[in-house]
């Protein structure tokens, strides 16, 4: 299952870039500018920019909802199969402490609360400048490469 919803996962992603693409080639065609000067990072992109390119797309409502729609599936898929993957690594750990009846569902309530928590934040004050730091250090090379590097080392310990 796991396999399957991060393949669908990547996959809504995959068509969202084409959506996210599109909307600016035709904000920047609009405007007689090229993309990288229309295209910002980070928030103001999702936020800023997108609103005012469906604002002069015909039918600029529909076209809003459809766009705010589409991060609100993508944030619910995403976390969806972040859940899934933990609940389901942690559960082939511990086969019979999880499989008790009601013992997953639980879990997954402890998992899911626990996200909520560390995430609310993120709509504090100070919450853009947690999620910039989270945006910088979160997409660099570093955090890859750390995990790459314990991944190695878990497997030298595990199998010798």
């Amino acid at each position: 299952d796991c396999f399957w919803l991060c393949l669908l996962n990547s996959g809504t992603s995959f068509v969202a870039g084409f959506v996210v693409f599109s909307v600016l080639g035709f904000m920047a065609q609009k405007q007689g500018v090229t993309v990288d000067i229309v295209a910002e990072s980070g928030p103001g992109l999702a936020f800023i920019a997108y609103p005012q390119a469906t604002a002069m797309m015909p039918l600029p409502q529909f076209w809003t909802v459809c766009f705010f729609l589409m991060l609100i599936l993508l944030t619910v898929d995403t976390h969806f199969v972040t859940v899934e993957s933990v609940v389901t690594s942690v559960s082939d750990l511990f086969p019979k402490l999880f499989r008790a009846p009601v013992r997953r569902e639980i879990f997954v309530l402890v998992i899911c609360s626990s996200f909520f928590l560390i995430h609310l934040t993120l709509v504090t004050e100070g919450g853009i400048y947690i999620f910039q730091l989270i945006d910088y250090y979160g997409c660099t090379r570093a955090c890859p490469d750390f995990m790459a590097v314990c991944q190695c080392l878990a497997m030298a310990w595990i199998f010798g």
